[in-house]
């Protein structure tokens, strides 16, 4: 699966406003005078114009400008991408690497000091899709709130209110976020979304993510450092949490993730 990545911002701006910044705009082919901060305006095949923000990044003593990615649709796409590399791994990989070693039980070569290279991909690509996730759903919830949306609710038995700089600071946790303020921000919205079985898939997710953010290693011995957290992550339907995700967020902001045709 694949899901587009829209331009951040993307706003659609009229014929004369294009063609009055366009008349003041010095063009150049030379990029000693660009800036790493850059608008750039883009006129489309459907007739619509937009302004968009471009970073250039360099390579080689040149330097590559294109419309900057909503960073939302980009770390989801990274973790779908890194989740399907890991199922690949498992599918084609484990058969072909594995060595019969008992009726349905196959070994992955290890040496002195050495692991095996499939074993680590499926680990490494899975943890990292389980941390874009995380780092997707947490940039949607700060984006979705709007700038002068105020959130109330009680602290220590008295009311309180948080802005939206409160509200993405250390005072408001993932989860009173997720399952307290968005809530509060659809209502107002008049929204009726059911998001409680997205709700529980994605705490599930947030906690394997913390446990792999935060390795503990204070265990009775090395046989067991690491081991449960990751054992919980492999054990962890991800397949299911990226469907949650998609689907929570087009709940909240209908048609904000479109998956892409092949």
């Amino acid at each position: 699966m694949k899901i587009k990545i829209p331009p951040f911002p993307n706003i659609i701006i009229t014929d004369s406003a294009y063609e009055d910044v366009e008349s003041k705009t010095v063009k150049t082919s030379n990029s000693d005078p660009l800036s790493d901060n850059l608008i750039m305006l883009a006129p489309f095949g459907t007739g619509k114009k937009r302004l968009l923000r471009v970073r250039p990044i360099e390579h080689k003593n040149n330097k590559y400008i294109s419309a900057f990615p909503n960073p939302i649709h980009l770390f989801l796409s990274s973790a779908i991408e890194h989740y399907d590399i890991a199922e690949n791994v498992r599918n084609t990989n484990f058969p072909k690497c594995g060595k019969k070693y008992g009726d349905d039980l196959f070994l992955l070569d290890i040496e002195e000091n050495g692991t095996h290279t499939c074993y680590n991909n499926f680990i490494k690509y899975r943890c990292s899709s389980v941390i874009m996730l995380i780092s997707s759903i947490e940039a949607f919830l700060n984006h979705i709130i709007p700038n002068d949306f105020i959130y109330k609710t009680n602290r220590k038995g008295k009311p309180v209110e948080f802005n939206k700089v409160n509200i993405e600071s250390m005072k408001v946790s993932f989860r009173e976020k997720l399952t307290q303020v968005i809530p509060q921000y659809l209502k107002k919205i008049d929204s009726e979304a059911d998001l409680k079985i997205e709700n529980i898939s994605i705490l599930d997710l947030y906690s394997n993510r913390k446990n792999l953010i935060h390795l503990k290693t204070n265990a009775e011995d090395d046989l067991s450092v690491y081991f449960d957290e990751i054992d919980k992550m492999i054990k962890f339907d991800l397949g299911k949490a990226i469907e949650n995700i998609i689907g929570f967020m087009n709940k909240v902001e209908p048609n904000f993730i479109e998956i892409q045709e092949n």
